[in-house]
Order: structure tokens, then sequence, then C-alpha cells
């Protein structure tokens, strides 16, 4: 197959991945939120303990998994869990605040004059919105638990969710991700990197069509993790062979765990979810557009762009980086050093 994999990784840093000046803009929006309900919530909670350490980020942007927004309606979402000690929890007349009452609490702290729109709370958090009208729409939802040690001396965490307090552990999906990246990296040098990078890739792919049903980035990462192909310095390559894995995968099985929480129900509601049946659609059609270069007569420059062009939807990037490479080509100029970082496997 044509060697496409420079393309691809400075398509992904450039068009997939968040730049780091505005993932730290996303950041300084929270800590704003962070700092209010440090401020605000004692004050409707009395004797209520709030400090940083309180906040365990949640999500793709705690993983860095996070992609850019590829259509007008789409909103960055930062989530944020608030982990509160339930012997605090309590209202002026002695008795246990409810889920509801807690959330409560926390939207009324969040509030603030300076926002276009106020914040809303949502079945199972407070969420603030930010930007409505531009390509950095986003939102940042709070999720507000309670701890407390049972008769055995477990910690044990609820999410004041709409239908009560459910057992939950805001950091179990993030330290299972993170664990993994780091497992996989000592296994062989950036297998782990290349794992991040195979499922924002991914997620692109899933969201780069505003027609198609495909699964979320959990059940995504999820997939990918079961059908991650061994590390290759060629991202191109790395990437066709997951598709050939979730190829073989999706024929034989459609449901999709969660690794994380092996304990819980599966994170599709059938046997066949639509959004599934489709993935696997779509993972057989962009199978179809690389191995047309299977043929010697057609793995050229210009048919792998065209193949990756229609599985990423790169808005004429490719076209143009390849443009870009034959004019230095031409002049016979020292190339320009790459913005982009491969992959070295061992």
């Amino acid at each position: 197959m044509f060697n496409y994999s420079k393309q691809i990784e400075a398509f992904r840093y450039d068009q997939v991945s968040l730049s780091t000046e505005f993932k730290d803009k996303l950041y300084a929006h929270r800590d704003s939120n962070r700092s209010r309900l440090i401020a605000r919530l004692p004050q409707k909670i009395d004797g209520l303990s709030i400090s940083n350490s309180s906040f365990k980020p949640q999500g793709s942007m705690a993983n860095d998994t996070i992609i850019q927004t590829t259509f007008a309606y789409d909103e960055y979402d930062i989530d944020d869990g608030l982990i509160l000690n339930r012997d605090e929890l309590f209202d002026e007349d002695g008795n246990e605040l409810s889920p509801e009452e807690v959330r409560e609490h926390l939207f009324q702290a969040l509030k603030d004059k300076r926002f276009t729109k106020q914040p809303k709370q949502v079945h199972n958090c407070v969420r603030v919105f930010y930007k409505e009208d531009d390509e950095e729409r986003h939102h940042v939802d709070f999720p507000v638990y309670r701890k407390f040690l049972d008769d055995d001396g477990n910690v044990i965490q609820e999410l004041a969710g709409g239908d009560g307090w459910m057992c939950s552990d805001p950091t179990q999906v993030n330290s299972w991700f993170l664990d993994e990246v780091k497992r996989l990296n000592q296994l062989s040098d950036g297998w782990g990197t290349q794992f991040r990078r195979l499922v924002q890739l991914m997620k692109r792919f899933a969201r780069s069509r505003n027609h198609w049903d495909l699964p979320n980035g959990m059940k995504l990462t999820m997939l990918i993790y079961e059908c991650l192909p061994s590390c290759d310095e060629r991202l191109d390559k790395a990437f066709r062979s997951l598709l050939e894995q979730l190829e073989i995968r999706l024929a034989s099985n459609l449901v999709i765990t969660n690794l994380a929480h092996p304990d819980r129900p599966t994170l599709t509601r059938t046997n066949a979810d639509d959004n599934v049946i489709e993935l696997r659609e779509k993972v057989d059609e962009a199978l179809g557009k690389l191995r047309v270069m299977d043929n010697v007569e057609n793995n050229t420059r210009n048919i792998a762009r065209k193949a990756w062009d229609w599985i990423f939807r790169s808005d004429g990037f490719f076209e143009e980086y390849d443009d870009d490479e034959d004019k230095k080509n031409q002049t016979r100029k020292p190339p320009k050093k790459s913005r982009t970082s491969g992959i070295r496997c061992s």
C-alpha cells in the first residue's frame, strides 16, 4: 500500500487533535467554574469542604482523545466530576440532601449574570455553556458525587443522578484508559501513543458525515482496544490494520462491552444496535477504498489520496499537503521541519 503515513499524521495533528492553545482555553473556562463552586457552594451547604482536589476530570479531554468538531452544531464536551463527602451533605434542619437537592445547589452556585446562556440541569449533571455561535462552541458538564465508607471500610462513591443515588466511580474509565496507554508503551515504545492516535482518527472517521449515525467515542474506544493492531511506524498501515480487525470483529459480534467496568451491562442496548450495524457497513466501505491499492497499478499517491480523503473527508487538506510537497521538491530546498511527530515502534 502506498505510504501515505506522513500526510495522515499531519492531518491528525492539524485537523483532528486540538491545539495546546485551544485546550488551555477550554481548561481555563473549566477552572473558572471550579472557582465559582469553591467560593459559592459552601454558602449554600453549610459546613461543606471543597477544593480543587474535589474535582476529577473525566472523558475525552482527560484522555487527550478529544477531536476538533466537524459541523456547526457540534460542541466540545468537557466533563469535570465533583466529589463531596456524604457526611457534609445535610440541610439546615439536619436532613440528608437528596440527589435533586445537591444538583440544585450546584446549579444555583454556577449561575452567573455574565453568561449569555445560563447553566442548565440535565439528567445527571449541571451544564455550563460557552460560545453559542462559532466554531469554539462548547460546554462544561459537572456531575456531582458523594463518597463515604461502608460497614467494611470500603470507599463508596455515588452519582447524584436523575434516578437517585447510583454507585459510580468517576475516575475508573479514565484510569483504565491511561493505564492501558502506559502499559502498551512499556510493551512496545510508541504503542500506547498510537492507540490514542487511532482513537482520534476513528472518531474523525465516524463523525466525517453529518448523515452517518455511528457509535459514540466511548464505544469506539472499547472496540479499538479490542481490535488494536501491533504498533506500526506507519500510521496509515496501522489504521488499515485496525479497520481489518474491526471488519472481522463486527462480522461475528456487534455487542460492545465496557472494558473499564466489566461487571456492568454492555454499552450496546441490543445484540445488533443500528449504529453498530452502520459502523460495520462503513468499515467495509473504507476497506474497499484502500484495497484498490493492492493492485500494483493503483499503488500511487493520487489513488492513496483519493482513498484517504474519502475516509477522513479532509476538505482539501491532503491535496494541499501534496501540492506543497511537490513545490518543495521542484525548488530543491531543504524540507521544512515537520510539526508532526511520528511513532517509532520497538
